[in-house]
């Protein structure tokens, strides 16, 4: 599920973050959003694992992604935020979009 070891014990174990699928469909960190989203919600933030359906005001494209606390990313300035709390709700949520996975309506 996870691209490495530190990848697997940094959702498990480290701060809030967020993570990203990558081109073989493996979750990896991802740095860039995780330091985004601490500019605009600096916690504290308490552990517990959410799958997120981001939905891009510009484009209308659907992005499934990992967080590894609720409060990390309860909604953001160009996207809309659905929630899941489970990964199969939410790949089958984003499923519903098509491929790929577009929505043109705002959530």
């Amino acid at each position: 599920m996870f691209c490495s070891p530190y990848d697997h014990m940094l959702a498990h174990e480290g701060p809030a973050a967020v993570f990203l699928f990558d081109p073989s469909n493996e979750l990896r960190h991802n740095v860039t959003w995780t330091r985004d989203a601490y500019g605009r919600q600096p916690g504290p933030h308490a552990h517990g694992w959410v799958w997120l359906l981001l939905r891009d005001r510009g484009t209308g494209f659907v992005q499934l992604a990992l967080v590894t606390s609720s409060t990390l990313i309860p909604e953001h300035p160009r996207l809309d935020v659905r929630s899941y709390q489970s990964r199969e709700a939410a790949q089958s949520a984003r499923g519903e979009f098509g491929a790929p996975p577009i929505c043109p309506e705002a959530w």
